[in-house]
């Protein structure tokens, strides 16, 4: 794996950012990624589909069976392009026999069923480890994300069932009037008395509009268990402290050669004879302070059957005694004070009918890897951010108003926003928090900035212009 290649950031995340990562490197290649994905299935499922064209419960099963098969060449794409190799078609269908037949009764018997196979597949297809070695590594890489695993295997089926729903509800819009009569002598052929007696008809086209369904949730799937695998390994071996230091080799190189071309023009420094130093050294360690000084000390020994040792050891032992209950009464004094601080709200007393004040709520000082603490802003944001714009600067001045609302939010809106928040979750809180965190500003302000940073569609300077005159948050830092 070359670090020094890689196409996205790579630092210490959280699980949640981690699978956000893994959705990202799939949306950037999806249709690479689903062709990729069916090209591996694709022949095994007309197959199947021919042989139990009478029997689709059965052949969804079996297609629930094999969809590793393709998730492994969802892996082989986003893993190339994550290191920044750009693999050829040629390469993607001599990968497809690889999936399939490599260690088959392992991949598809044994680890078929491993609640942590989406992080694993890059264990064995990516370092292509084996045996004990294979198992202490995908101990070490699924320490971390096992909460967020189990729910996106919730989330994903969940996802393919609603999907294969709208599906559904698309291919019943989509028949044509008049030309719907299979479809309308299966639902009358339907006996509500036997409701798990289905019609072939029906049967066939569920069947169908669920297979789709979850080949789409598998890719994303498999993305976000790719993404927690190099977010464990970057915790794990610290990619993020290797990538900084090579950056800051390639920065120190040049500084280096002009250092070695000076040597050697100006030449070596002029040597020094083996006697002088010699004499140099004993000199040196002729001064007083290197003397040796020896103290010698006699310790008396207790003669046998002497019961002096016991009672020292008993004063010992009451010393300690001494310093434990010290100890233990002083951290008990620290609880109880901790205590009434935590809860100190209840020995707050109110007069009746007075309304509790609202305790501001705390939002995280890091949002989306973006610093939104008050004393990371300029004391004039839309000023700043305005001047930025007018400098070229189109990204960090839109990334600052960005920023500077979410701080206002904060401060002035009491909103709390959490450190894994979306822009559509700091919106979504925004929105939530009522009239005080001034949301209309806020959804438009969202709207230009995913609209820049993700789909790269630049606002003019009269929208720029009227986010930066319409600031509702005040002038210092946000507030």
């Amino acid at each position: 794996m070359r670090l020094d290649a890689v196409t996205a950031e790579i630092r210490p995340r959280s699980d949640w950012e981690a699978v956000d990562l893994g959705f990202a490197m799939v949306r950037r290649d999806f249709w690479r990624c689903f062709c990729g994905w069916w090209l591996a299935v694709l022949f095994p499922t007309l197959i199947a589909g021919w042989l139990l064209w009478d029997h689709p419960l059965v052949f969804l099963i079996l297609f629930w069976w094999w969809k590793p098969a393709g998730s492994r060449m969802v892996l082989f794409e986003i893993s190339r392009r994550l290191f920044g190799e750009s693999p050829q078609w040629k390469s993607v269908w001599r990968q497809i026999p690889r999936v399939w037949f490599r260690r088959f009764f392992y991949r598809f018997v044994v680890a078929r069923f491993s609640p942590w196979l989406p992080v694993t597949l890059a264990v064995e297809d990516l370092e292509g480890l084996r045996g004990k070695p294979y198992r202490q590594r995908c101990n070490q890489v699924v320490r971390r994300g096992e909460g967020a695993v189990m729910w996106l295997y919730f989330v994903a089926d969940t996802a393919a069932a609603w999907l294969g729903l709208g599906l559904l509800a698309i291919v019943l819009m989509f028949i044509p009037e008049g030309q719907d009569g299979s479809w309308q002598l299966a639902k009358e052929m339907w006996d509500p008395e036997s409701p798990l007696e289905i019609p072939l008809v029906i049967l066939r086209t569920v069947v169908f509009c669920v297979i789709l369904a979850i080949s789409l949730a598998d890719v994303f799937m498999t993305g976000a268990g790719f993404g927690i695998y190099i977010n464990n390994r970057t915790w794990i071996e610290g990619w993020d402290v290797e990538l900084g230091l090579r950056r800051l080799a390639q920065r120190l190189g040049k500084a280096a050669t002009a250092a070695v071309l000076a040597i050697v023009l100006l030449g070596p420094p002029a040597s020094v004879s083996a006697e002088e130093a010699s004499d140099v050294i004993r000199e040196v360690l002729a001064d007083e302070a290197f003397e040796v000084h020896k103290v010698t000390r006699k310790i008396p020994v207790p003669k046998s059957g002497s019961w002096e040792w016991l009672a020292d050891l008993l004063g010992v032992m009451e010393s300690l005694g001494t310093v434990f209950l010290i100890s233990l009464a002083g951290l008990a004094l620290v609880l109880i004070g901790w205590m009434i601080w935590k809860f100190r709200h209840v020995f707050v007393f109110r007069r009746r009918g007075q309304p509790a004040e609202e305790e501001p709520r705390r939002g995280a000082r890091v949002v989306m890897g973006m610093d939104v603490s008050p004393s990371s802003l300029p004391p004039d944001v839309p000023d700043a951010a305005w001047r930025l714009w007018q400098e070229g600067r189109r990204q960090e001045a839109m990334a600052l108003l960005y920023r500077g609302a979410i701080a206002g939010a904060v401060e002035s809106g009491r909103v709390g926003i959490e450190k894994s928040d979306t822009e559509g979750d700091c919106l979504r809180r925004v929105i939530d928090a009522g009239p005080a965190a001034n949301p209309e500003y806020f959804r438009g302000l969202t709207d230009v900035w995913i609209n820049m940073a993700y789909a790269g569609a630049k606002p003019t300077d009269g929208e720029v212009r009227t986010l930066c005159d319409s600031w509702p948050f005040g002038g210092r830092r946000g507030r």
